[in-house]
């Protein structure tokens, strides 16, 4: 360096010395700390590696899981799969909230055994199945101790039931209030106290619809509130009609209707939606609180719900609470109504816009293998076999719908957002798939239907009953 200094030699190593020196000094004139941030950021790897000894290991783990995830596609699919999950995450409120809510769940799962089966049936039956599990997936308090030995006598008293008669909504309020609160008529200064805007949205901000609302719910004939939270019964009246009134008067596809279904009865973009667990009605509940559903619509009694909202033309006929069955069959009439014309339309726009034999060219083998295997079935024991289609699942039609060159030639003009007709099928298959699995029905069942099954009707066409 010496000799290239007095020029005694001509050495490039000496220009590019004096080239990162002049680079250093311009990074020191801005940052004078510069050495001390690299300490600093040593220290952090070196305490990064002392709490993952293995985060290199689980970096090459990660590498060869997202290898095994690219497989065939291109990097435009991943990059789009990739940045639909992040808007996934984003839209519902970061990973925080994520996270809150696969604890809560977490938290349900292992106190499912404080639920016993049969007392799990007979709060759904009764409305009252979602209030309880939301207290469950609730941080632990004082008021937890109280629902726990009321879910345990309540379990011993249906246990030692002799009659229907004995396990009466009107019984079980006075013996265990803290599972199955009473109902009764709200006051007119609780309709006037509760902040409605706040409860609904921007839709309570209009005059004419909050006053119409109170006066609504003033006279309803029935008690509907409950006596331990009276403001969650009327906020969750409130947003139900407030809702179903948009559904009623927009367009299905339209984003603000989307939006607002979503933000009412949760997020179901992603794709596997229903539960392995789906006859399970505590899980069910618990996966529909996870994906943001309305929990306040728990507090709402299965007579507001089933005569009030008039759902698809059918109605509850005398007091429900006297015969829980009442509830299972008035959702099992509209499931089946609603998927017989739903299948009678996907068959009508295949057919026309691909011919006779779209279920060969245009329906994924496996879904074809599945129908036939289902007729075959019906043939071995003597039964005279239907259509292949007559023997799809609910979930069957979502994939039809979805599949590219089908979206694109057939149902696109229909439905115009394929997310917000996808939401539409996965939220009505976890009311669908219980009922075929004979799991008891529930008011959040009866809602989903309403609200989904209306923009359902809507958008094929048909009149709704």
């Amino acid at each position: 360096m010496d000799r290239a200094a007095l020029g005694l030699t001509d050495n490039r190593l000496f220009e590019r010395i004096a080239e990162q020196r002049r680079a250093l000094d311009t990074i020191l004139a801005v940052r004078p700390r510069y050495f001390d941030e690299i300490a600093e950021q040593q220290r952090r790897f070196s305490d990064m590696l002392a709490a993952r000894p293995t985060i290199f290991e689980d970096l090459a783990r990660r590498q060869a899981d997202f290898d095994r995830m690219l497989g065939g596609r291109s990097v435009a699919e991943i990059t789009a799969h990739v940045s639909g999950v992040q808007a996934m995450i984003e839209r519902a409120g970061g990973v925080g909230v994520i996270a809150e809510r696969a604890r809560a769940f977490e938290r349900l799962l292992e106190l499912r055994p404080v639920i016993p089966d049969a007392v799990a049936d007979q709060l759904a039956r009764m409305g009252s199945l979602t209030p309880v599990i939301d207290r469950l997936m609730a941080p632990r308090d004082a008021a937890q101790e109280a629902l726990g030995r009321d879910l345990a006598g309540l379990s011993a008293f249906i246990g030692q039931a002799t009659s229907i008669a004995d396990i009466a909504r009107g019984v079980l309020e006075a013996r265990f209030p803290a599972v199955v609160p009473a109902w009764r008529f709200p006051t007119a200064t609780e309709l006037a106290e509760v902040d409605l805007a706040a409860a609904v949205g921007a839709i309570a901000r209009d005059a004419t619809w909050r006053r119409a609302a109170v006066a609504e719910m003033a006279a309803i004939a029935t008690p509907w509130v409950r006596n331990d939270a009276p403001e969650l019964s009327i906020e969750a009246y409130a947003a139900a009609r407030a809702v179903t009134g948009v559904v009623a008067r927009t367009d299905p596809a339209t984003p603000r209707v989307t939006q607002l279904v979503r933000a009412e009865l949760g997020d179901y973009r992603e794709e596997d939606v229903v539960a392995s667990g789906e006859s399970d009605p505590v899980l069910v509940t618990g996966l529909r609180l996870a994906r943001g559903f309305d929990h306040r619509f728990g507090s709402l009694s299965v007579a507001v719900v089933g005569q009030i909202f008039e759902p698809f033309g059918l109605t509850l006929e005398g007091g429900p609470d006297a015969d829980p069955d009442l509830l299972d069959d008035l959702i099992t009439q509209m499931a089946r109504q609603l998927e017989r014309r739903l299948r009678a339309f996907l068959k009508a726009r295949m057919e026309s816009g691909v011919g006779p034999r779209w279920i060969k060219q245009r329906v994924p083998q496996p879904i074809r293998e599945a129908w036939e295997g289902r007729m075959q079935a019906d043939v071995d024991v003597g039964r005279t076999p239907g259509e292949p289609f007559d023997y799809a699942d609910f979930s069957d039609y979502r994939i039809i719908i979805e599949k590219g060159d089908n979206w694109r030639d057939v149902f696109q003009p229909v439905f115009r957002s394929k997310t917000a007709i996808v939401e539409t099928l996965n939220r009505l298959a976890t009311v669908r798939n219980p009922v075929a699995h004979v799991r008891p029905m529930t008011v959040e069942d009866l809602l989903i239907l309403r609200v989904e099954g209306r923009r359902l009707y809507v958008w094929i066409g048909e009149i709704v009953p």
